[in-house]
């Protein structure tokens, strides 16, 4: 056994309670499992050969971090990763201390004690001049306290910073739980599909009794799918194109080299499967999945059936 010496980088308050997975990346079984220390650091003995890192925390559904990673035969192994510290913000709504509105109450009493003589004029009574100023300035300091009070209460445009911000936060988090669903699912479905494709091929083999290096050619072809589930749509919708230009030329040939097998229900479906293959024009995972389904409304009963089928 080698040494595989992983350090942990990004978010050290999360080192406690992260865990560290190694899997096989052809069965998904977890190999080793490790905790690393609050530095982040992590050794441990394992088999030289490819596997795929997987770092979890309690308080997330889905890994931290995924990636596959190949122990050396010879010399320890050294694998820095660095996680993301915005999938652990949760930071509590901003607690900001409410006005003091103290001073804007004496204000508007003062204002009322002021004006209350001016009321008692008689009918025919003269207004004097300083009735009339103190009128005018108990005016100005009841605008001015009116002023203070929507400063103080509410403030410009009714914004809330605190929940501003918050919502903001919610919503980041929200779109980065659905990009990963997302992600989660198109390759799930990735899978399914590939292992139905598998099927079809290994019901045309077996119909057409079809020669080692024909059937050697076109699993190739599915095994190639399987390889690149984790890429991105764009780059696998490519890989997905050719794939089925390349599955369309075989069959061709195994019709030409047998024209009987033309009626056959597994060269039909694996011909559907050819065509649908070649129009992937996906190029994001919201779109690719509607792809899927689609393959699933024409070819019908679902990528699971490949599942159950192969059993």
């Amino acid at each position: 056994m080698n040494n595989l010496l992983l350090n942990v980088l990004g978010f050290p308050a999360a080192n406690r309670d992260l865990t560290v997975e190694v899997r096989d990346p052809v069965t998904g079984d977890v190999v080793r499992t490790v905790k690393p220390f609050l530095d982040g650091t992590v050794r441990l003995a394992i088999d030289p050969g490819a596997y795929e890192l997987a770092i979890r925390h309690p308080n997330l559904a889905l890994p931290v971090l995924r990636r596959p990673i190949r122990i050396l035969p010879s010399g320890d192994t050294r694998v820095s990763v660095v996680i993301d510290p915005s999938q652990f913000r949760n930071t509590p709504i901003e607690d900001i201390p409410d006005a003091n509105l103290s001073p804007v109450r004496d204000a508007v009493t003062s204002v009322g004690e002021t004006a209350l003589p001016l009321g008692r004029k008689q009918a025919g009574e003269a207004i004097r001049a300083d009735d009339w100023n103190a009128m005018a300035g108990a005016i100005r300091d009841l605008a001015g306290a009116v002023a203070e009070l929507t400063r103080l209460v509410s403030p410009t445009g009714h914004d809330h910073p605190e929940l501003t911000s918050k919502f903001g936060e919610m919503s980041a988090n929200f779109d980065q739980l659905v990009n990963t669903l997302s992600s989660s699912m198109t390759e799930l479905q990735r899978q399914i599909q590939a292992q139905r494709f598998r099927r079809q091929i290994d019901d045309l083999v077996s119909v057409g009794q079809l020669d080692e290096a024909t059937s050697g050619r076109m699993l190739g072809l599915v095994t190639s799918l399987e390889a690149n589930v984790t890429e991105s749509p764009v780059v696998y919708g490519r890989r997905v194109r050719d794939v089925g230009v390349q599955l369309n030329a075989a069959l061709d040939q195994v019709l030409q080299a047998q024209p009987a097998l033309m009626n056959e229900a597994a060269v039909s479906a694996l011909a559907q499967s050819t065509d649908l293959l070649r129009t992937q024009q996906a190029t994001s995972y919201t779109s690719e999945i509607e792809f899927h389904r689609r393959i699933d409304r024409t070819l019908g009963a679902g990528g699971l059936a490949a599942f159950r089928g192969g059993g």
